[in-house]
């Protein structure tokens, strides 16, 4: 028993040598078959690269990417780089590190935009026709497999595109472009929120919808978390939410923006009329940042259920009564 023991663990040792010493020559190892572009913004970070690199199939493993070039983290230089097959990551070090690039295209989706916004600003900086980006956010939808009923939403990827400022370049395909927004999305909703979400019993679509209504209405990031707060609340109640910004969208069929709404507009027939229906819209209304997805999923804790625009962002009540004095004040 004991010769037994004694040759099993000299078989785990063996075993174990054997891991240990190629485990680290298969991980530095680029497993890439094609050459594959990537782009590093300015003051990207070592974690960012690597998460790049392994979304485009390029690395093996993001944990030892960053383990093992910690000693060049501060010396990466913005860029879009072509990675070929056949690397080990010290060459890939040293290319992310040279600055060399092509003409890289930046452009910025402020928190906010809607899809069709997207769309034009990509058309704007010559990577394509609005009408091409929003063909490949459907297709991107459809190759996903989304589970969501999108009968009622003008675009299926709306509030699913993350706003950011992002370096492209011209050879970059529409649909990969459509692709990084979505995934820088994805990266966002962390397993904490996703873990967040399903203890309020809320799914990510709910989450982003809310978050959307937050990004519209909130007048500056302080009031974030209570604007979500009186969200929480009148959906408690149910209640009409009654958000001006859901109604507008409606109208404009996700594309045209109304800067004032009228009476009239309040008692037109539409999914996101949140005057005449109740509960959430179809979906969200904007691509929210990260601050609107935080307050949607951490509400503030109070009574409030009406809110008006003030002098100084919006003035908070929890009785109609008390509304309606505010009204009366800032109108």
């Amino acid at each position: 028993m004991k010769k037994f023991i004694l040759l099993f663990a000299i078989i785990l040792l063996i075993a174990a040598f054997g891991v240990f010493s190629f485990l680290p020559n298969y991980l530095s190892k680029s497993s890439n078959a094609e050459e594959v572009i990537i782009a590093v913004p300015n003051g990207a970070s070592l974690s960012r690269v690597a998460n790049e690199l392994y979304e485009k199939g390029v690395i093996r493993s993001k944990l030892w990417f960053r383990y093992s070039g910690k000693d060049i983290a501060r010396n990466i230089k913005p860029g879009n780089y072509k990675i070929g097959p056949g690397l080990d990551i010290e060459e890939i070090y040293k290319i992310i590190q040279k600055g060399e690039h092509e003409n890289q295209i930046k452009v910025t989706f402020p928190e906010g935009f809607i899809l069709y916004q997207f769309a034009q600003r990509i058309e704007e900086a010559g990577l394509g026709t609005a009408e091409e980006f929003i063909k490949a956010s459907k297709d991107y939808f459809t190759l996903k497999g989304y589970d969501l009923d999108t009968s009622n939403m003008y675009f299926s990827m709306e509030g699913y595109l993350f706003p950011d400022t992002y370096y492209f370049t011209e050879k970059q395909d529409i649909d990969e472009i459509v692709s990084k927004l979505a995934s820088a999305m994805d990266g966002v909703l962390t397993e904490e929120y996703r873990a967040k979400a399903e203890e309020l019993g809320m799914s990510i679509h709910e989450v982003l919808t809310i978050a959307s209504l937050i990004e519209r209405e909130a007048y500056n990031d302080a009031e974030r978390k209570t604007v979500s707060g009186v969200i929480h609340n009148r959906l408690k109640n149910h209640m009409l939410l009654q958000i001006d910004a859901s109604v507008i969208y409606g109208l404009g069929e996700g594309k045209d923006h109304m800067t004032r709404l009228l009476y009239a507009d309040l008692e037109k027939d539409n999914p996101y009329n949140t005057y005449k229906n109740i509960g959430l819209p179809p979906g969200p209304i904007a691509s929210p940042g990260r601050k609107s997805i935080e307050a949607a999923l951490y509400p503030e804790d109070h009574d409030y259920l009406y809110y008006v625009l003030g002098e100084n962002g919006h003035v908070f009540s929890k009785t109609y009564d008390e509304h309606l004095v505010n009204v009366g004040k800032y109108r």
